[in-house]
């Protein structure tokens, strides 16, 4: 029975048919953005809603009796299924969960068979799992010196630009801006010292960002070089 499920759920024709459902509530959702748009149409975007979230309905349902184990109901993609789900049966007001139908589009990938993309897939989840540690380091140490920053340009241009730098959190949108090197331009130093900090805090964030870059490109080659073997 799991089994029958299981092929019925993985074949080419359910696959697209549930790509386009899938493609159709994107559609639509764009669509309802737009006021004009959405009250003209309401009562097809509603009709449209409620026979989608009855076929992804049934769909969550045959999927999770064709699972091995109960466990398996925690996997990203039955997470994904559920929450798209969720809104139409528990309404949340001002959080509109519909947004995360677009991830089902990852199921589309199961038609083009790209097992080479799978294997790449599970080579990033490994390789940024084995090196977790590092990159919670460096993030924590990015998180910490940003804070810092954002305490000193604060105290350096808060008299000079109060409208700018209102208060500390404000600063700190600056701080991250600048450690990141993108540099919007909507908030900038004009004092000597804020200057002198902004071209420090430049060239930190460069050499900081750099760190997880090479920790994974390292660790990728060896997982490559493993599996080559």
């Amino acid at each position: 029975m799991k089994k029958q499920i299981s092929n019925f759920l993985n074949n080419k024709v359910c696959e697209i048919f549930l790509v386009i459902i899938i493609i159709v509530n994107i559609v639509c959702l764009g669509f309802e953005t737009d006021k004009a748009i959405y009250l003209q149409y309401k009562t097809l975007f509603n009709q449209i809603e409620l026979v989608s979230v009855i076929i992804f309905t049934i769909e969550y349902i045959l999927r999770l009796i064709s699972l091995e184990q109960l466990k398996d109901a925690l996997k990203p993609l039955m997470v994904i299924d559920l929450l798209a789900i969720l809104p139409f049966y528990l309404p949340l007001k001002g959080l509109d969960l519909r947004i995360l139908r677009t991830f089902r589009l990852l199921r589309i990938l199961r038609m083009f068979k790209l097992a080479r993309y799978f294997d790449a897939l599970q080579m990033i989840g490994k390789v940024i799992a084995k090196k977790r540690y590092e990159l919670i380091s460096i993030f924590g140490v990015l998180l910490l010196l940003m804070f810092i920053s954002s305490f000193l340009m604060f105290y350096a241009e808060a008299d000079a630009q109060p409208n700018a730098f209102h208060n500390i959190l404000d600063t700190f949108w600056w701080s991250l801006v600048t450690f990141t090197t993108v540099g919007y331009g909507d908030v900038y130093p004009i004092t000597p010292f804020g200057k002198i900090l902004s071209g420090i805090i430049v060239l930190i964030g460069i050499m900081l960002f750099a760190l997880p870059t090479s920790i994974l490109t390292a660790e990728f080659m060896n997982e490559y070089n493993n599996e080559d073997k």
